[in-house]
């Protein structure tokens, strides 16, 4: 059963500027390895008993305002923003990671834990499909098939994921990072990608971070740039017909993995934003997280899906403080 969101009507912009303090950061660490994925969900102190968080196979439009009952438009929105989330488990802690957040006497995430081997759970949503040349990948795929193979692929194809730089810090985190497509329940079938790199675009400051994944699977890759696309278009088409109640509702949707659970929806409203350097932005929204939510993609109804990009950014969700739940920073 969802129960619907009450939202407020004519909330005004808030726009803050100034120096931005983190924190908690929400990867869920698990110093005992998966074992301690339990005892977790069960003592969590944030969101005893998880009330708020639904299940991705009992979502449907009935969990949004009745403005939003359209045609399931907006469901097959949040369903295709589902099928590109991902479980981003990394199991190594960069020597590179920094005391401080930049600017800052705030200690960084996991600076203690660098060079333990060490299980973070975190969530990532797909971004893009490319087709890479032998040249930019040594030549050969080295996915968890090709590795052990006499015949690796020469025809290989690049998954880019978004999430928060403090789950996936660098190469040599990425490199011992594992996402997991598919985990919608505990029956699911889930198909798991090997990490390779981090991106140059990614940002510490920023708390975003990119990372790459190869692979030989044609019909994977075809089946995520597929839906890449027609997550896109309908967040286009969600933003002609929502934009107006933006600033009115402010309706804010995640979709993570809670404790390293199967996927969850949380539907809330973003309160307010903070405004750097005229176009840079960090949201804070009641909509509901837990550790292992850290980097998934904060979706923003009505005011997302217009992107100059090729495909959709979002705010990766980080952490919260005093102030509620916040994101990372993006463009607007």
């Amino acid at each position: 059963m969802c129960h619907t969101v009450r939202v407020q009507v004519k909330l005004s912009k808030s726009d803050q500027t100034g120096v931005f303090f983190p924190g908690n950061h929400e990867a869920e660490m698990c110093y005992g390895g998966e074992a301690d994925l339990h005892k977790h969900v069960t003592g969590c102190k944030k969101n005893p008993g998880h009330k708020d968080f639904i299940p991705l196979k009992d979502f449907n439009e009935s969990c949004l305002p009745s403005r939003y009952h359209d045609n399931n438009l907006m469901s097959e929105t949040i369903k295709a923003l589902a099928a590109l989330t991902v479980q981003v488990k990394t199991k190594f802690t960069s020597l590179e990671r920094p005391e401080f957040y930049p600017g800052t006497l705030v200690p960084y995430p996991c600076y203690n834990d660098r060079g333990r081997h060490v299980m973070r759970l975190g969530t990532g949503r797909v971004w893009r499909v490319d087709k890479y040349t032998e040249s930019e990948c040594d030549g050969t795929c080295h996915c968890a098939k090709c590795q052990f193979s006499a015949t690796p692929s020469k025809v290989l194809w690049k998954v880019d994921v978004l999430t928060a730089r403090h789950v996936v810090f660098d190469d040599s985190e990425a490199r011992q990072t594992r996402c997991v497509l598919g985990f919608d329940d505990n029956k699911s079938p889930v198909v798991s990608l090997d990490g390779w790199k981090v991106e140059g675009r990614s940002d510490i400051e920023r708390d975003w971070c990119r990372l790459s994944y190869v692979t030989c699977d044609l019909e994977l890759v075809n089946e995520l740039d597929n839906m890449c696309r027609r997550f896109h278009d309908l967040c286009r088409e969600v933003w002609y017909k929502y934009m107006v109640f933006d600033d009115v509702d402010k309706l804010t949707v995640i979709v993570s993995h809670p404790h390293g659970c199967p996927k969850q929806v949380s539907v809330g409203q973003w309160t307010h934003r903070h405004r750097r350097d005229g176009w840079w932005t960090r949201y804070w929204y009641t909509t509901c997280t837990c550790p292992g939510s850290s980097g998934a993609a904060v979706y923003r109804i009505g005011c997302d899906g217009w992107w100059y990009d090729s495909f959709l950014y979002n705010h990766p969700h980080c952490g919260s403080n005093s102030e509620g739940n916040y994101s990372g920073e993006y463009l607007y």
